[in-house]
């Protein structure tokens, strides 16, 4: 194929088009995400209740 056919067929933005995720893949994402916005939370609750310290004075 030339490269004239390979811009034809990508999307205005400059991206190809992506396939859908796997049913297993979206709910291992939510995973991650629900446990990282747990791990923020709980970091931010140390840092307002001063149990972590951000400048040491």
């Amino acid at each position: 194929m030339t490269e004239e056919d390979d811009d034809r067929r990508g999307r205005p933005d400059g991206h190809r088009y992506d396939a859908p995720e796997s049913e297993e893949t979206r709910v291992s994402k939510e995973w991650v995400y629900g446990v990282l916005g747990i791990l923020v939370i709980v970091l931010m609750i140390l840092i307002a209740t001063g149990k972590v310290q951000i400048f040491p004075g």
